[in-house]
């Protein structure tokens, strides 16, 4: 039932996967006892997805490409993996890279398809351990809650990430520019947003907002009863509070700091699409965690390496190519903490599930063009 609805909500795309995944968590009533909502994952999404729109809304994204547009297409191609380690470092900031894809898919720049192929590897990479992307922020919560030392898997992640990338940057130059050009989609839509002038001073701000928020969230350490602590200080709140409050605070700063309307930040294109993302997590992770739940011991006595029906390594990495990122972080890895994985083991496992996104979102393209 769970890979027909990943491959019908593939095939009709938008919220289809969230209603059809709503749907089948009714039918389950009937036989499985529903997991509790994922009320922590959807905070994380929501006051993650207005710090973004906000961003997007106050031009930040919109002024980052444009003071890196010019250094970037006049480099060479054979230095393109120090622009590929360039471009991860700032992925890896601002935890996001659309910015970076409109650039890469644009048929209107000069034709340097191996440095754009270098920089859409590197800003891939960088998502996974970013502490400002959907994914990074999973990861860390998740992590913090299981009571493993965060930065020890952030650092492995992103020194394994961060070689591959070097790796990729110079492979590039072997492959004909033709091949490269074809893997990239069509152009990006335009972010549909009034971009505000803003001055180097309010790009400083928003630079020392998000390295701010990265630092909180990379120094925090998990307490009894998931309260949080930083050096001496704890706080009475819970890991995933702590982060809603400290995105919220950064937006706030943002949106007063640029005078910025909130009727501007519902109208960008990261606000839009994240509502649609935002209602799919809700329907499949519900879903998937009432699956998780029901079958939870024999899925670690799989995991630790005991006696059970094999057929679930075969059907697994399937169901990890049709499923989100973030979705398999939050859901995974707590299975994967309970048998004492390495910290080693846990990073190389996220960063090769991490590499297959691009043939999900392949698949997935796939699946709305043909009938």
């Amino acid at each position: 039932m769970l890979l027909l609805l990943l491959i019908i909500g593939l095939r009709l795309g938008g919220v289809s996967l969230g209603l059809l995944s709503g749907l089948g968590l009714g039918v389950l009533t009937f036989f499985v006892q529903p997991a509790a909502p994922p009320n922590d994952l959807m905070l994380l999404q929501a006051t993650w997805l207005l710090l973004m729109a906000t961003l997007e809304a106050t031009g930040f994204f919109y002024l980052l490409e444009t003071k890196l547009r010019s250094s970037l297409m006049q480099t060479c191609s054979a230095y393109g993996w120090l622009m590929a380690l360039f471009c991860y470092g700032l992925v890896f900031l601002t935890g996001d890279k659309k910015w970076v894809h409109r650039w890469v898919c644009d048929p209107d720049r000069p034709p340097n398809a191996k440095l754009r192929f270098a920089m859409g590897i590197a800003a891939h990479m960088a998502l996974l351990a970013s502490p400002l992307s959907i994914s990074g922020i999973l990861l860390i919560v998740t992590a913090g809650n299981s009571g493993l030392a965060i930065l020890d898997l952030v650092g492995t992640i992103v020194a394994i990430t961060a070689s591959l990338t070097a790796v990729s940057g110079l492979l590039v130059g072997f492959i004909p520019d033709r091949w490269q050009l074809a893997l990239w989609p069509k152009p990006a839509t335009q972010d549909n947003v009034e971009v505000v002038p803003a001055s180097t001073g309010k790009v400083q701000l928003a630079f020392l907002l998000v390295l701010l928020a990265e630092v909180l969230f990379l120094l925090i350490k998990p307490e009894v009863h998931r309260a949080t602590r930083l050096s001496s200080t704890v706080f009475p709140v819970r890991l995933p509070i702590f982060f809603a409050l400290v995105m919220l605070s950064i937006a706030a700063v943002a949106m007063l700091g640029w005078k910025i309307k909130p009727a501007q930040i519902l109208q960008t294109n990261r606000f839009k699409s994240g509502i649609q993302q935002f209602f799919i997590f809700l329907g499949l992770t519900w879903l998937l965690d009432s699956l998780i739940s029901h079958d939870k011991t024999a899925l670690m006595s799989l995991l630790s390496g005991g006696n059970g029906y094999y057929g679930f390594y075969f059907m697994a990495p399937l169901y990890l190519l049709l499923i989100d990122m973030s979705m398999v972080i939050w859901l995974f890895m707590g299975l994967l903490l309970a048998p004492d994985c390495t910290t080693l083991t846990l990073a190389l496992w996220l960063v090769g599930i991490h590499s297959l996104a691009p043939i999900r979102c392949w698949l997935s393209k796939i699946a709305q063009v043909k009938k």
